[in-house]
């Protein structure tokens, strides 16, 4: 969403109640829920009455521009009154405040950090779990929506990176695997090669489950997820390269993955860079024979079915290049 403000936005917010609409859409976003919101943000093409500050069906929510601008008005006094005087303002209400300043702005650093601030201060105290969990929630929330510069955060991202590492110290159980599948991927497919989406894909790999006494139970639930998604966004070089990640920490699952990628590029003739990255790297560590020529063959049958100058035909035409010059 652009943050710029055209003439007739500034005429509508000289009038109307901002602190009516800023309760309203921040008690939205920090409402303790097992589902994860899906948020949208209506520009001047979805007209609603002059009362209407939320559009909610379950989970689903819609905010019109000009409420969640007149939201971000009390919402950044708010901040500006705790910075000055953390007596001022309550913690429930800087909560509030920092919650709608990141549904408009995600790179705002000191709202980001003002909320670990809040976190910290509940440390010995017993809500602690709730409060983790209520945070997860939002920021995940922000991650896989349908809001273009959220998706891709690095300041949403590292926040998460940072609410993940207060789980550990304070013995509070949480899945990975569940932010892998219910927040990553989706955050994949809301904004194609995320790369920072991806990486702390990684890192939770990495962090939690190859530390797990279930590790290769868990790699293995993941590779599955991993390559059905990459099936249903083959175009997406991130996704190949996770999968290759995960294929890394346990190999005996790399043939039949790499298997079930040919008979898939086959069927669907997949001639783009980002398949066939997977299955030339695949090949070039190292397949069996009978893989080997199955790749060599699907290559060739499908060069020779691409059109002539296509990208297509270039990929193919580098995958045998790049495999030749491999060691």
């Amino acid at each position: 969403m652009s943050r710029a403000l055209d003439k007739s936005l500034k005429e509508s917010l000289r009038h109307g109640d901002h602190h009516s609409v800023f309760l309203e859409i921040s008690n939205v976003l920090i409402e303790p829920s097992n589902e994860l919101l899906e948020i949208e943000l209506l520009g001047k093409s979805h007209v609603v009455d002059a009362y209407t500050s939320v559009l909610r069906d379950e989970n689903a929510v819609a905010i019109p521009k000009l409420r969640l601008v007149q939201a971000f008005i009390v919402a950044q006094k708010l901040l500006k009154q705790f910075q000055a005087d953390k007596q001022r303002v309550s913690s429930g209400d800087i909560s509030r405040s920092t919650a709608v300043i990141l549904l408009m702005d995600p790179e705002h650093l000191t709202a980001a950090n003002t909320r670990k601030r809040l976190i910290r201060d509940k440390w010995r105290e017993e809500d602690l779990q709730d409060r983790l969990h209520l945070e997860k929630h939002l920021i995940d929330s922000l991650l896989t929506s349908r809001l273009h510069r959220h998706t891709k955060s690095p300041t949403l991202w590292n926040h998460r990176r940072w609410l993940m590492e207060q789980y550990r110290p304070h013995n509070i159980e949480v899945t990975a695997e569940d932010g892998l599948t219910r927040t990553i991927m989706i955050s994949g497919e809301r904004h194609p090669r995320n790369y920072y989406a991806w990486c702390h894909a990684r890192y939770l790999v990495n962090t939690f489950i190859l530390s797990s006494s279930s590790s290769q139970e868990g790699i293995s639930r993941i590779i599955i997820a991993a390559q059905k998604w990459c099936f249903a966004h083959h175009n997406d070089i991130s996704g190949w390269q996770f999968l290759l990640f995960l294929l890394d920490k346990q190999p005996a699952e790399t043939s039949p993955v790499f298997r079930e990628t040919l008979k898939l590029a086959a069927s669907f003739k997949w001639g783009n860079e980002s398949v066939w990255y997977f299955l030339r790297l695949v090949t070039a560590r190292g397949v069996t024979n009978s893989d080997k020529d199955e790749f060599e063959s699907l290559r060739k049958t499908l060069w020779e079915t691409a059109s002539e100058g296509s990208i297509e035909k270039k990929t193919l035409e580098r995958a045998e290049q790049w495999l030749m010059a491999s060691p």
